[in-house]
């Protein structure tokens, strides 16, 4: 029961995290996208599963809040979740490197997989900026570097 209340303290505490950054600290649209990253970080520790049911979650969070392509936010993460997942397999993303390239490359494909969702259903790509395609995923890759050092100083060593 502790896990449960954990995980679902987890889960709401990273949506208002998400929207409190990105209102306060977000400059020319460059922003660190918490949930993108804890959504791989989650596949990549847990496995697949638990993290499409984060990413999905997320996901349908961030498609509310921004009411531009519903649904398009719940698709990208839960396909980076499983990207994360089977990517665990053949990579040790254990390791914060590994884990930092892996979330670096997925920001990428998760931006541009977002454009495209809008090109296929609105006629038009949704873009995010220059700045923000070209900086987010090394915000993302750090908070991602700090987020596998603070869980490896917890100690949880499980896959």
């Amino acid at each position: 029961m502790i896990g449960f209340l954990r995980a679902v303290a987890l889960f709401i505490g990273a949506m208002f995290l998400q929207w409190w950054w990105n209102t306060h600290f977000a400059y020319w649209g460059a922003a660190p996208q918490l949930l993108l990253v804890l959504t791989i970080f989650i596949a990549a520790r847990r496995g697949p599963v638990l993290g499409m049911l984060a990413g999905f979650g997320w996901g349908l969070y961030l498609d509310v809040a921004r009411a531009e392509l519903f649904g398009a936010s719940a698709l990208t993460l839960t396909l980076a979740a499983y990207s994360a997942g089977v990517a665990r397999r053949q990579i040790d993303l254990r390791a914060a490197g590994s884990l930092a390239a892996t979330t670096f490359l997925l920001t990428w494909v998760v931006f541009i997989g977002h454009g495209f969702l809008g090109l296929i259903f609105t006629k038009s790509f949704e873009w995010s900026g220059w700045i923000s395609i070209l900086v987010t995923p090394f915000l993302n890759a750090a908070v991602v570097t700090v987020a596998a050092l603070l869980w490896d100083a917890r100690g949880d060593s499980r896959p």
